[in-house]
Formats: structure tokens, sequence, C-alpha cells
């Protein structure tokens, strides 16, 4: 029997977190519409013949093709890249990747196609195939769950009791046992499978986009850890020889220098916002974002409400900027002695 109702009711309690979400999601689908604009290849396939590589990723200036992906569109669906070497990668191998971004974009593709294209021959980019998936949701949102991960499609399909589906779905779609599909068409079977649930749930007329949040909250494909409000012991530091170049050198020089900024535990990092969930010298948890420019975090759409500390590496904000009254800002550029700056 499906759990629909379960969901339906989880759903209910979400409805004041959901209306704030669905405001920064309107936001973001003009975001949404500005990169189109600039990167109109579902219309204009031929285009792509003229991406150079400083289009594709050139981190000094803003709105690249990739920024958008990684940081512009993140609402729509979040994609944890630990460095920037994909970026770097596909722009190295730009004749390639341009290749697999027409297939991306091919309105004569099944879902299936464009994922089991050949994107695991520029490095970093194969696997389960994250960025591939976040592409393809970027030209076709109609068509998919911004559900990027393989095993949180098949947590969600076993939590709304499912997975007795996947089979029957499996050999009416390519006369096979789900087991036996590529990963392109285990995606697209639970796709359909999870597009069919929405319009059986009470979301049925709400944004994609919505609905993927609401199954994360309603079922969080990880389990939450207890938090303790004290520490008694901080962990020792070790150094790091060069300034980072991306929001995950900061996570990495921060994760160094804790102690010594004020904060000696780390209770949990993840992927989505806020980055880190930590405890200061006086026992009180707090919630940490990760920048490498303390501008990022507007960019990025984060609501300060939700966070208590953004660590950056450089604060670029105006002095008069309004994000300064709303959340603690530390510039570990500023912060580090000269001793031990990176």
């Amino acid at each position: 029997m499906e759990n629909i109702e379960k969901f339906n009711e989880e759903v209910k309690k979400q409805e004041k977190d959901l209306k704030i979400y669905e405001a920064i999601v309107k936001d973001t689908w003009k975001v949404h519409a500005e990169f189109l604009e600039k990167f109109p290849f579902r219309e204009h396939p031929n285009l792509i013949d003229n991406l150079t590589p400083e289009d594709l990723y050139d981190p000094g200036k803003p709105k690249y093709f990739f920024y958008y992906i990684e940081h512009g569109l993140k609402p729509l669906g979040h994609v944890f890249v630990p460095s920037d070497l994909p970026w770097r990668n596909a722009r190295e191998n730009i004749d390639q990747f341009k290749e697999l971004l027409k297939i991306a974009v091919d309105e004569s593709k099944s879902l299936a196609e464009k994922i089991d294209a050949p994107w695991e021959n520029i490095k970093r980019w194969g696997g389960d195939k994250h960025l591939a998936k976040k592409i393809i949701f970027c030209y076709f949102p109609e068509k998919m769950i911004p559900i990027f991960n393989t095993d949180h499609m098949e947590h969600f399909i076993e939590a709304l009791n499912l997975s007795d589906t996947l089979d029957r779905e499996a050999f009416k779609k390519y006369d096979n046992s789900y087991e036996e599909l590529s990963l392109g068409e285990a995606y697209e079977v639970l796709t359909d499978i999870l597009l069919k649930a929405k319009e059986k749930s009470i979301l049925k007329n709400k944004d994609v986009v919505i609905f993927t949040r609401a199954l994360y909250e309603a079922f969080p494909p990880f389990e939450s850890i207890s938090t303790p409000t004290k520490f008694t012991e901080p962990l020792s530091a070790v150094r790091m020889l060069f300034s980072p170049v991306d929001e995950m050198g900061v996570v990495a020089l921060f994760s160094m220098y804790h102690r010594e900024l004020g904060f000696p535990y780390f209770l949990k990092i993840q992927s989505g916002f806020p980055d880190a969930t930590v405890v200061d010298s006086k026992g009180n948890v707090k919630n940490i974002e990760f920048e490498l420019f303390a501008s990022n975090f507007k960019e990025h759409n984060h609501d300060p409400d939700k966070c208590d500390v953004l660590v950056c590496w450089e604060d670029n904000l105006n002095e008069d900027d309004g994000l300064r009254s709303k959340i603690k800002i530390i510039a570990l550029k500023e912060k580090l002695s000269p001793k031990e700056e990176v």
C-alpha cells in the first residue's frame, strides 16, 4: 500500500517552512530564466559550438556556465562539488564537454540516454553523474525531479512504500528487471515513479522543487545526530600551506583553525545549507555557512535568519551592507596572524 497519506500529513506539518521556501524558489526561477537567456542551448543547440573555456568556468568573473549549475541555481537542486576540479576538467576538455552538452539538451534523446552518455570520459564527471543530472534538469525541469543522488531516489521510493513498483515499471519501460538497468534507465524509472507519486499527493499542483524539499523533510535519507550543548577538550590544530581558492578550501582551513577562532568542536558538516553545526567556546551551538567571499552568501540567496556565522576567506562586503547586522562574519584572511596566514 502506498504511503502517500503519511507523506501528506508530514507536508501539513511543514506548511510554514514550505511557504518560505517557495519564495526562495520563485526568485531562483528568475535566475534560471537568466541562465537560459545566456545559455539557450535547448532551443539553439548550435550555439554550444560557440562556448569558450571562459564561458564554462572563469572564477574571476561572475555568471559563467558552471556558476549557475553549482551556485546560482542551488535552490533548484543541490550538487556537492568538493573542489573546482570537475569544472577545470570540463574546461580543459571543452570539445568533449560540448558533445556531451549537445546530448543533454537534445529533445529527441530520452533521459536515460542523456545520463548514460559517456560523461565519465571527463575526470570527476562519472560515478552517479550528479553534475550531468543537474545540467539536464536545468534544461528540462518539467521532466525531472531535482534529486540527483540515485540512493536518495531509491530511499524515497521505499519510504513511500513504492519499492514493489520498481520491477513492474522497469519491465514496462525496458523489458528488464530494475537491478539489470543502466544508471540512466534506473534513474528514469525512479523519476517516473516519483512524478506519479507527486500527482497523488497534496503537492500535485506545486513546483516539483517544493515536492523535493518536502520529501527530504518528511523522509530524510540520513539519520540526524543528537546535539550536545557542552564540550570539554578542544581538538588540536594543524596548518595549511596555501590560501583557499574555493569554498572547500575555506572549510579545510577553518577545520584547522577552529579552536583559535573560538569553536572547539564540530557537530556536523553537510552538503546543504547551512554547511556546518559547531559549538563555540561558551558551549553554544551555532550554524555556520562557508564561502570563499562574503558576497557569495548573498549571491547564493542564503537566509541569514537560519545561520549564525558566515566564515569566508575574504570579507568583500561594503561597510554599510545590511548583512552585517544580521550575521556574524569571520574573514579568515583577517583573523590569521601574519606568521600563520596561509
